[in-house]
């Protein structure tokens, strides 16, 4: 009898713990469900490349910035459903819409397709790579416009290298990714991030003629704004240029050696400055920190410096300067645009930790923007020509509008910000137009 009772109590017992053990499972379990169900999804679509082709495991640009924490994994749910060569037709005669991208429910959709696979090598002739163009061009921007339409947020990854593009591949290549800055979608220069000048793979970054390396990859993840995920969903869009003649004017009467900072959050290689000022001055007006040693773009005389670079600047003229500080990592190569036109270029490699203008008496400035990547001779041209640039653009203020507190209101799709130092005074020149 004591027996038959002790069994039954222990029956008992396995059976409440067994019942506690699967509703405590279907609450963590609904719980983390409930998570997922809050997060944002994000979904990269396109061919090999974006697929990761080239590295060990396929862990190539999409899967790094999951893994360096610029996908938030509190935020969002990754998912990488790219096919390995793949093209605007092959997309939609297989219906990969359908089959492979809405399973995943997105709320943003990477678009990473290539000019190789849509067949830019093929043609021969002017003509051909002209319809190569338009085929790629229209069919990806339709793309774009059906996810939008869907309330779905598309991001388009630039065209990128390829070893065996020639001089023509690579105008047609940059020829398009300057059409997509003229969207208003988010897209990432990723071009500049691993570009060897001529339209191959930067040296020792590529895997085989189609795909980069691991280290390729990581350089092409780094083209990603770090911010610009969360800055989509808080409503920022892509910005458009700002043709107000207004500016700010700073004045360092306390003769701090940087005026405005931007402090880097993730790490940065490949990137471009640029700016308009005015000052009669001598003295650093711009430059970036790293490793505690400061590099500086000055005013000496009558010559605007950097590193081993020196131009002539009229310090009597009352136009703007252009000023495009551009670096290609891949590429070890910083180049010095003044006015649109080649200054001048070193060889080096560069990893800025701060970014600065910097700290003249007194300067008239306007026009400030940060690229995380290089930009080539068109865009530096398209820049100073008043055209927007807005692949991997991390910060934009055109100075036009009064100062608010002591950081700098930042218009690209980016979180980050410039600070103003507290013994800076910055002057709101409104100029009407």
């Amino acid at each position: 009898m004591f027996s038959n009772c002790m069994k039954k109590l222990f029956t008992l017992n396995y059976l409440n713990k067994t019942i506690t053990f699967i509703i405590l499972f279907f609450i963590v379990f609904s719980h983390c469900d409930a998570q997922n169900a809050l997060k944002k999804n994000i979904s990269f679509f396109g061919s090999s490349v974006c697929k990761g082709v080239g590295a060990a495991d396929n862990k190539g640009y999409a899967w790094l910035l999951k893994y360096n924490n610029v996908i938030d994994s509190t935020q969002f749910n990754y998912f990488n459903v790219s096919t390995g060569g793949y093209n605007t037709i092959k997309i939609e005669k297989f219906n990969r819409l359908a089959t492979n991208l809405y399973p995943t429910n997105p709320d943003i959709v990477v678009l990473g397709l290539s000019l190789g696979n849509e067949g830019i090598r093929i043609p021969f002739d002017e003509d051909g790579r002209e319809k190569i163009l338009e085929q790629y061009r229209s069919q990806l921007l339709i793309l774009a416009d059906s996810l939008d339409k869907q309330g779905v947020k598309p991001i388009i990854v630039n065209c990128y290298p390829h070893l065996f593009f020639n001089e023509d591949h690579y105008r047609f290549t940059k020829r398009m990714n300057r059409i997509i800055n003229t969207w208003n979608y988010p897209s990432v220069n990723v071009l500049g991030s691993i570009d060897d000048g001529l339209g191959k793979w930067a040296e020792g970054y590529s895997n085989d003629p189609w795909h980069p390396n691991f280290k390729g990859h990581l350089e092409m993840s780094y083209a990603f704004v770090p911010s610009l995920f969360e800055a989509i969903f808080l409503g920022k869009k892509t910005p458009n240029y700002d043709w107000s003649p207004s500016y700010y004017s700073l004045s360092n009467t306390h003769n701090e050696s940087k005026s405005l900072c931007f402090s880097v959050e993730k790490t940065m290689h490949s990137f471009s400055l640029s700016f308009k000022f005015m000052t009669s001055e001598n003295g650093i007006i711009a430059g970036y920190s790293m490793n505690n040693f400061d590099n500086d773009i000055k005013v000496d005389g009558y010559y605007i410096k950097y590193s081993t670079i020196s131009i002539p600047f009229d310090k009597k003229s009352k136009d703007w300067t252009h000023i495009v500080l551009t670096h290609n990592y891949a590429n070890e190569t910083t180049s010095l645009f003044v006015n649109g036109k080649l200054a001048g270029f070193v060889k080096e490699k560069l990893s800025p930790n701060e970014i600065y203008i910097g700290g003249i008496a007194s300067i008239d400035i306007k026009d400030l923007m940060l690229h995380r990547s290089s930009i080539n001779a068109e865009e530096v041209k398209d820049l100073f020509n008043h055209k927007m640039l807005q692949s991997s653009l991390e910060f934009y203020n055109p100075f036009t509008k009064p100062v608010i507190g002591k950081l700098l209101t930042n218009l690209a799709q980016s979180l980050s910000t410039f600070t103003i130092n507290k013994n800076i005074e910055v002057k709101h020149v409104l100029v009407n137009y």
